[in-house]
């Protein structure tokens, strides 16, 4: 790791110079001093690091008990390097390589119910990235969503699906029960995200997965690089709106094959989405 520069200031001034005229100052303090709580530091939860810290972030806290595997790689921004090594640990060194001023603690143990509120602080944003595909990935996101509802707190869930990206944010000065009471404890991992991701925010690669699961459920989901990179930049941009006091979008969907695709064939193509949405549910009653 190189040496600090030997002045934090003009560090920092220098690194976040370019974007003088699009953040405002007052608005460039408050992402510097806020701190980001980003439970699952893989796919969906390191891409939003990086973008942060380079926009000029600097406290953080990451959370993760699993290690890089090399099945990661064709999304999660690791190197072979890495293959082995806790992901929230090899997401700090990482960012203190741009920033060596940053503020971060990490939880290689990951989200526990019993420790969760005592790391949770007022004022924090949190990002909620955690697998809910295992019965052990959705206690940790009741367990967050739990502690962040009794501080009033925002958790920012996101979930990378084929080529969409689906984003809710749950203010929990507005919405009092956690996880807008969709969930219920005990629940398993294939009834959450039934729970928390909208039939139609499902794009159509995704239905043979979704059967093949109901067939044998250890199965994986598939991911996708572009799809939890895209969620880097957006988080930002979510980030400062929410900093400023600007109104965001409650769930954001977005399907990049759709962005690429011409109009008349995203059109024909959300037609046969709802159609093939019909025969998946038959399917899997």
């Amino acid at each position: 790791m190189p040496p600090k520069p030997d002045d934090h200031e003009s560090f920092y001034g220098e690194l976040t110079a370019r974007n003088r005229g699009l953040v405002a100052p007052a608005l460039q303090s408050a992402l510097r001093s806020t701190r980001f709580v980003v439970a699952g530091c893989g796919s969906t939860g390191g891409a939003v690091l990086m973008p942060l810290v380079r926009t000029g972030a600097e406290c953080f806290v990451l959370l993760d008990p699993g290690d890089y595997e090399l099945n990661n790689l064709n999304r999660q921004d690791a190197s072979l390097v890495d293959i082995g090594r806790n992901k929230a640990r090899v997401s700090a060194d990482r960012m203190l390589a741009v920033n060596p001023y940053c503020s971060i603690q990490v939880h290689e143990e990951g989200v526990h119910a019993n420790a969760i509120a005592g790391i949770l602080h007022d004022g924090d944003v949190v990002f909620d990235a955690i697998d809910v595909t295992t019965d052990q990935g959705t206690a940790a996101k009741l367990a967050l969503h739990d502690a962040a509802s009794a501080k009033r707190l925002t958790v920012i869930t996101a979930y990378d699906i084929a080529s969409t990206q689906f984003i809710e944010t749950f203010d929990y000065k507005k919405v009092r029960a956690p996880l807008a009471g969709r969930v219920k404890p005990g629940a398993g991992s294939e009834a959450v995200l039934r729970s928390l991701i909208p039939p139609l925010a499902l794009p159509r690669e995704i239905f043979a997965v979704l059967l093949e699961r109901r067939r044998d459920p250890s199965l994986g989901f598939p991911q996708l690089a572009m799809t939890s990179t895209f969620l880097g930049a957006l988080a930002v941009e979510i980030v400062l709106r929410l900093l400023a006091g600007k109104p965001i979008k409650r769930r954001i969907r977005v399907d990049l094959g759709d962005l690429a695709r011409p109009n008349l064939r995203r059109a024909a193509g959300g037609v046969r989405t709802k159609v093939g949405l019909v025969d998946l549910w038959m399917k899997m009653r």
